[in-house]
């Protein structure tokens, strides 16, 4: 079976190259469209000839998917990654986990249906020649979205937060602040993803163009975030010479179990002081 601490890994390398199919598909967009930037603005739309625009606004619409795609396997990396931290711990936390994975499994959904069903039929996405609809640009699917994807967030940070509010005794100074500088860059996903539904609602009634992106550039703050945040705890090892050893632990006679955290870096935890379990630190 496949370990929660590789899962976590292979949700963040989906995560990175949803990423950057994003990055490629916007930056060719944005190229093409800079072609025309001397041209008469009332013979282009969306920023390009009429001709072209459909096509254009066809593949603006698949790129959305990709957000949330990357976005939300960040999300499940995070899950993944304590799942393998606390698996050992009490009925109580596995719950909260369950809970959790299903929630963010129900908000994906939800992220999917709103940007294939709300507008209808859906060809409305790129329709230049009529009633142009898009569930990124209309203020109501904005508020589902950005409702949804923020409690899922919040959810996420909450489980660790319970968990290491029990175990702070047993931790020391600079992993309490390793710690909160993790869930300070995941935070930041939350403002991102705030800061997107205000900047939209600020300027619902400018042009598509205008506003398409704005809303790029804090979708991608909003992942490169997350992506930041789950990264951490398993790219201390880079932070550290090769030849440090850690004064924490146990000597080769100990009795001890490991839990894997992320890319093969491994918590070492006497089984009988497992309630004292020592998480680590960013630096």
């Amino acid at each position: 079976m496949l370990r929660a601490g590789y899962l976590s890994d292979i949700f963040v390398i989906s995560s990175w190259i949803s990423g950057m199919i994003l990055v490629a598909i916007n930056t060719w967009k944005n190229n093409l469209r800079f072609k025309f930037r001397h041209d008469d603005p009332e013979k282009l739309y969306y920023g390009v000839p009429h001709d072209m625009a459909s096509h254009l606004l066809y593949i603006s619409w698949l790129s959305l998917f990709f957000i949330y795609i990357s976005l939300y396997f960040s999300k499940a990396a995070f899950i993944a990654f304590y799942y393998d931290l606390f698996v050992d711990h009490s009925k109580r936390m596995k719950i909260m986990l369950l809970g959790t994975s299903i929630f963010t499994a129900a908000t994906f959904l939800v992220q999917m249906m709103l940007l294939s069903f709300w507008c209808h039929p859906t060809n409305l996405n790129w329709n230049v020649d009529g009633h142009l609809c898009s569930a990124v640009h209309n203020i109501e699917s904005v508020t589902v979205s950005t409702f949804t994807n923020v409690v899922t967030d919040l959810l996420i940070l909450a489980v660790p937060i319970m968990v290491f509010a029990r175990l702070s005794h047993g931790m020391n100074k600079r992993e309490i602040y390793g710690l909160l500088f993790v869930f300070i860059i995941g935070s930041i996903s939350i403002t991102a993803a705030l800061a997107r539904f205000v900047v939209l609602k600020l300027v619902e009634h400018a042009p598509r163009a205008e506003v398409t992106h704005t809303i790029d550039v804090w979708a991608l703050v909003e992942i490169v975030a997350s992506l930041i945040a789950v990264s951490l705890p398993a790219l201390r090892v880079l932070l550290r010479s090769r030849g440090s050893k850690d004064p924490r632990r146990p000597s080769d006679g100990a009795d001890t179990r490991s839990s894997s955290i992320g890319s093969g870096t491994k918590l070492s935890v006497p089984k009988d002081e497992s309630e004292n379990l020592r998480l680590p630190a960013i630096v």
